[in-house]
């Protein structure tokens, strides 16, 4: 029997009682489960396999899928309240992204730490920038990156997704950030781009 935390990212119908759940692991990556009987009004696992919930669960690894055995809720989120356009952001990410298999324990953490925020733009976004940066697609995002300056770094280059200080600005060109960069369009929109640019390619 293996054991993990895992967070739903992906579930899908299967015949009339079961279900095909991708989920990413703090242990063991992004994998698939079989949760025979889930979608039964008496399942003991039925309340605690929803789409972005987080849970400890063990599963019986034989020759075919994993089959889910048991699991206990850690933290689930309500959809319906959530922001809509962060939850696809955040699902496109990690359905996109992860590989089979492969462990990011530090990414799981962060992930966990945005979805008790619920998702909140500046949360999200966070959390998107982290993803691109430890998967390789995102060089040092702290200094300007034509001068290396790390002071006044207020401006966003669109089109390479890159931060510009004030002087390189100038010559160069940009979108400002303003005061929440975090939660300024101009980043969202830029991530939104330069995501969907990298999952094109890869």
């Amino acid at each position: 029997m293996s054991r993990d935390i895992v967070t739903i990212i992906k579930s899908v119908n299967y015949s009339e009682a079961d279900k095909v759940l991708t989920v990413f692991g703090r242990a063991k990556g992004k994998f698939t489960l079989f949760a025979k009987g889930i979608r039964k009004i008496n399942s003991k696992n039925r309340g605690n396999m929803q789409t972005l919930s987080t849970s400890k669960v063990a599963f019986f690894e034989g020759k075919g899928m994993p089959l889910l055995t048991e699991s206990e809720l850690i933290n689930t989120l309500d959809l319906e309240n959530l922001n809509v356009e962060n939850t696809k952001r955040i699902l496109f990410m990690l359905n996109k992204f992860l590989q089979e298999g492969e462990a990011y324990p530090e990414l799981f953490d962060s992930l966990q730490n945005a979805l008790k925020k619920e998702l909140t733009l500046e949360a999200t976004n966070k959390v998107r920038l982290i993803f691109v940066k430890e998967m390789g697609f995102l060089n040092d995002f702290s200094n300007c990156s034509y001068c290396g300056k790390e002071d006044d770094i207020a401006y966003l280059d669109k089109n390479n997704f890159a931060l510009l200080c004030e002087n390189c600005y100038t010559k160069y060109g940009g979108k400002p950030l303003g005061g929440k960069p975090y939660e300024s369009k101009v980043l969202t929109d830029a991530l939104d781009y330069y995501i969907k640019r990298i999952v094109e390619e890869i």
